[in-house]
């Protein structure tokens, strides 16, 4: 059966919000925990956090792979079957049980590939594929308030529980609508250019299909696998997403217990961070507009300042009051937003989606591997009962990847100018 593509969408959509990044929405979930055992250490449940930061970072890896070789289908399924598991785990165990907490949130992690599996539906949108691709990773950023959403009752066992039933039902919908190879032209009507229709399969596909392969942008790195990993495009991108995540992990990990040193007892404002982490995702479709206009250089430095800044307003005494804190937290939220959008979308834009499961993946696993160092860095944290350090740290890490963003943004600004060029020549002949 054939779907109308806003249709396909609207799914990938609905599945990002609900599943893809659910971890990232930890402040709250660790304030419950609290609530429900005081005696909890920092550095256990800092481990929790990790194990479900880590699979949403590797497991992609896994995901992607198995995206390419296997199918879409299966692997979103797979995919929400581990989400299912791991949040009847969180609803079930005791505060005070680290096995279950850690698996649950491993599990619920690994949602993540669900997401890396519906991007390609940006192929049946030819004319605004970043904006489509960064309005995904606004949905992934939507899913950090679910957290928010699931402990406002106190009551961890029915919010978790409803949750699972949720992912079940999507499970059933990605089952019956998704396509089973990696292509969406699979199960999606439309024409040969790629526009929306109601009538007819879209010919043979075959034009589309090239289409999908194809790269719009880039200079000669080759199309096949090998040949596009080995480009300095692709190391360059990978090289700049790997250092900024680091600190991105480690500010959702410690953000509630530093906001505890400056004075939120009480956990207002951890729950101010994960209403401002899920609202900014109203930003993303219009960051990837300007993706499709000016490229993701320009995007991609915003993005690492945005985060940057945030790191260096942590290291302000107490006495600078909380407020200034509510302007760090909206600006990580978006600067992490197009940090993940600009990732995707830069993947998509320059190198097509015929691998693109297997080169997002590499790049997330290679990341999840680095950000373990948030760990020993929350551990310095809570050690010296002073975050500055890291945060100095954290801020250092950003800053050293500025140089490599307006590389990439005076690479495409030529890249337009001989489009621009080679046009006029081609309208005088």
């Amino acid at each position: 059966m054939k779907y109308p593509r806003i249709a396909l969408f609207a799914l990938a959509f609905v599945a990002s919000s609900l599943v893809a990044g659910t971890v990232y929405g930890w402040p709250p979930l660790r304030a419950l925990l609290l609530r429900e055992r005081g005696e909890l250490s920092e550095k256990r449940l800092a481990r929790h956090f990790t194990a479900g930061s880590w699979s949403v970072q590797g497991g992609r890896f896994v995901a992607g792979v198995s995206r390419d070789r296997v199918g879409t289908r299966f692997t979103c399924c797979a995919c929400l079957a581990f989400v299912v598991g791991g949040a009847l785990a969180l609803g079930a165990s005791e505060a005070t049980n680290d096995a279950a907490l850690t698996l649950g949130m491993f599990g619920l992690g690994l949602g993540s590939g669900v997401q890396l599996c519906v991007q390609p539906v940006a192929a049946l949108f030819p004319e605004s594929a970043s904006t489509v691709m960064s309005s995904l990773s606004g949905a992934f950023q939507v899913s950090g308030v679910v957290f928010l959403a699931l402990t406002a009752g106190d009551d961890r066992e029915v919010g978790f529980y409803a949750f699972a039933a949720c992912a079940a039902v999507l499970f059933a919908a990605c089952l019956v609508m998704l396509p089973k190879g990696q292509d969406f032209h699979e199960t999606a009507n439309v024409d040969f250019d790629g526009g929306g229709g109601d009538g007819g399969d879209g010919g043979d596909g075959a034009e589309s299909r090239r289409d999908l392969h194809a790269r719009s942008e880039g200079l000669a790195n080759g199309f096949s696998r090998s040949e596009q990993m080995r480009s300095v495009e692709y190391i360059g991108l990978v090289g700049w997403f790997t250092v900024v995540v680091c600190p991105l992990q480690f500010y959702i990990s410690a953000i509630g217990y530093q906001l505890e040193l400056k004075g939120d007892a009480a956990g207002e404002y951890s729950s101010i961070f994960s209403a401002a982490y899920g609202s900014v995702a109203i930003f993303a479709a219009y960051g990837g507009r300007v993706a499709d206009v000016i490229g993701c250089g320009a995007c991609q430095a915003f993005a690492t300042i945005s985060t940057a800044i945030s790191f260096a307003l942590l290291t302000l005494p107490k006495s600078a009051g909380m407020g200034v804190h509510v302007l760090g937290m909206t600006l990580y939220s978006l600067g992490r937003l197009f940090v993940f959008a600009m990732y995707f979308s830069n993947i998509g834009r320059r190198f097509g989606f015929e691998h693109y499961g297997t080169l997002c993946g590499l790049g997330l696993l290679i990341s999840a591997v680095w950000s373990l160092l948030q760990y020993p860095m929350l551990a310095w944290a809570v050690d010296s009962n002073d975050a500055t350090g890291a945060n100095l740290l954290a801020c250092a890490m950003l800053c050293a990847t500025i140089p490599y963003t307006v590389w990439l943004g005076k690479r495409e600004k030529l890249e337009r100018e001989e489009k621009i060029r080679q046009s006029s020549e081609r309208s005088t002949t």
